[in-house]
Order: C-alpha cells, then sequence, then structure tokens
C-alpha cells in the first residue's frame, strides 16, 4: 500500500502508529484491560481495538492457557486437594449433594401389602 494517493500526494490520514507487538503480546497474556495497555503503550484504546485486536485476543487465550496449566499442575503434582475439588466441580461437573438434581434418585412410592 502506497503512502501517497493521487487525490493526496502529501499522504492520506495520520501516520499508523507501530507499537510493541511482543510488549502487547505480554500485557494482554497478564489480562490487562485495554485501558491499562493503552495507558502503557501510549496511544488510545481505539488504537489497540482496531489495528491490534488480534495480537491482544491471543494473548488473552496463552494467559488463560498459562493459568489452566498451572492449575492442573497444582492440582495434579502438588496433589492439592482444593484445586482437585475445584477442577472436579468446573470440569468434570461433580456436585457436592449428587442427589439432588439426579432423576434417578427420586423416592420409589412405598406400597404395603394390606393397601
Amino acid at each position: 500500500m502506497s503512502d501517497k494517493t493521487v487525490k493526496n500526494p502529501k499522504g492520506a490520514g495520520r501516520k499508523r502508529i507501530e507499537l510493541d507487538q511482543d510488549m502487547l503480546l505480554k500485557l494482554s497474556e497478564l489480562h490487562c484491560n485495554h485501558k491499562e495497555i493503552a495507558y502503557v503503550m501510549d496511544c488510545s484504546v481505539d488504537t489497540l481495538k482496531r489495528n491490534y485486536a488480534d495480537i491482544i485476543d491471543k494473548g488473552y487465550a496463552l494467559g488463560k492457557i498459562k493459568l489452566r496449566r498451572a492449575m492442573m499442575r497444582n492440582a495434579c503434582e502438588n496433589n492439592n486437594a482444593v484445586m482437585q475439588i475445584f477442577l472436579a466441580k468446573n470440569l468434570l461437573g461433580m456436585e457436592n449433594d449428587p442427589g439432588s438434581t439426579r432423576d434417578d434418585a427420586l423416592v420409589l412410592p412405598w406400597e404395603t401389602e394390606g393397601e
């Protein structure tokens, strides 16, 4: 894409702001919000959303993966019971009171011989 156009030989619009993409990725891995990233990178939130949304989304996803990996390591390798219970409830769908919502936990009607 050319910096200059036929109608405007000086170039159209403002010059594109180039930001350090590695820093953007690191900040978004920490789940900094757009306002915080814009403050650190000295640009506007609109610039981030318009030009760097794909990098920020990738950083958010990488941050979630790191957190999930740390949780699994804490539960499985370190045998942290609290983390094991949390993951069992959230990933496996287990509950504290398993009989409360299951259909097979209904009490069957009681019949006596005299009735």
